[in-house]
């Protein structure tokens, strides 16, 4: 499968977690527009979409008038990548990684089962 397409599948649900569901940001609102049309427009080229990791959370959410906003539940590996990512972007030299995990009520138990 193509490199890219599983990159912006990932960089799309990273994103979308940790805005929508830790109200928190990495990167700007117009690069994170820019990866939800790069994306939707390599899963509309691909004739494999029903092989696409993430395909379930992506054919209802990805749409040309929808982001993350409505996932509720994110895969646990998206989950261990936005908040090690978050961490090492804004918080890796203000607190430890345990401390960073229960301000937004994660354990490293929970994350590195993820």
């Amino acid at each position: 499968m193509n490199e890219l397409i599983l990159q912006k599948i990932r960089q799309y649900l990273v994103h979308s977690f940790l805005y929508y569901k830790l109200d928190e940001s990495i990167i700007s609102d117009q690069h994170y527009d820019q990866i939800c049309e790069d994306t939707a427009k390599l899963i509309s080229d691909n004739s494999n979409k029903k092989l696409l990791p993430f395909h379930d959370l992506l054919k209802s959410n990805l749409t040309e008038n929808a982001s993350g906003y409505s996932i509720n539940n994110y895969p646990p590996e998206i989950v261990s990548a936005a908040l090690h990512l978050l961490y090492q972007a804004n918080y890796a030299n203000s607190m430890s990684f345990e401390t960073f995990l229960e301000r937004f009520g994660y354990s490293s138990s929970k994350v590195s089962n993820a």
